[in-house]
């Protein structure tokens, strides 16, 4: 598989997309404020915690949305680097979604209400979606995935 991707130059420049990104993204996390960029203003350093800070809901739910979309098309450049086929990056699409639409909103729904307890959960949910663990799953999947079909053609 490797060198199927080096023989490849836009695998080669999806994957270091990818990796880049990614790093770029964790590196500079509380510099991201996008909310302020998109208003032509400068950005302010985040200090966002799993402990309940008062931050203002509009800006705290634009950054957060922008540092989970970021990372999740980073990780599919990285997976549609591994994984040529339609197929897998599809199904990175509709992991990208379920988060978008399902987890982001519980998470910054739980954020912004503050309930008494939840740190630590808050703290756990927010690793599975700012981070893209979902996304970082799917590649050893994926390789088990075709590692099974290729042992069922040569069995065939």
């Amino acid at each position: 598989m490797l060198k199927q991707i080096l023989r490849n130059p836009k695998r080669i420049l999806l994957l270091l997309i990818g990796c880049l990104g990614l790093f770029l993204v964790y590196f500079f996390q509380h510099y991201l404020d996008f909310y302020h960029l998109l208003q032509g203003k400068p950005p302010q350093e985040l200090n966002y915690s799993s402990d309940f800070i008062e931050v203002d809901p509009w800006v705290f739910s634009v950054n957060k949305v922008i540092r989970y979309l970021l990372n999740d098309l980073f990780a599919m450049a990285l997976i549609s680097a591994l994984f040529p086929e339609g197929r897998y990056l599809r199904f990175a699409l509709f992991v990208l979604m379920f988060g978008l639409f399902i987890l982001v909103p519980i998470y910054l729904g739980l954020y912004l209400a503050q309930p008494t307890g939840f740190s630590s959960l808050i703290g756990h949910l927010h690793r599975l979606v700012m981070n893209p663990v979902l996304m970082m799953l799917l590649i050893p999947a994926f390789f088990y995935q075709k590692r099974l079909i290729q042992e069922q053609e040569q069995q065939h």
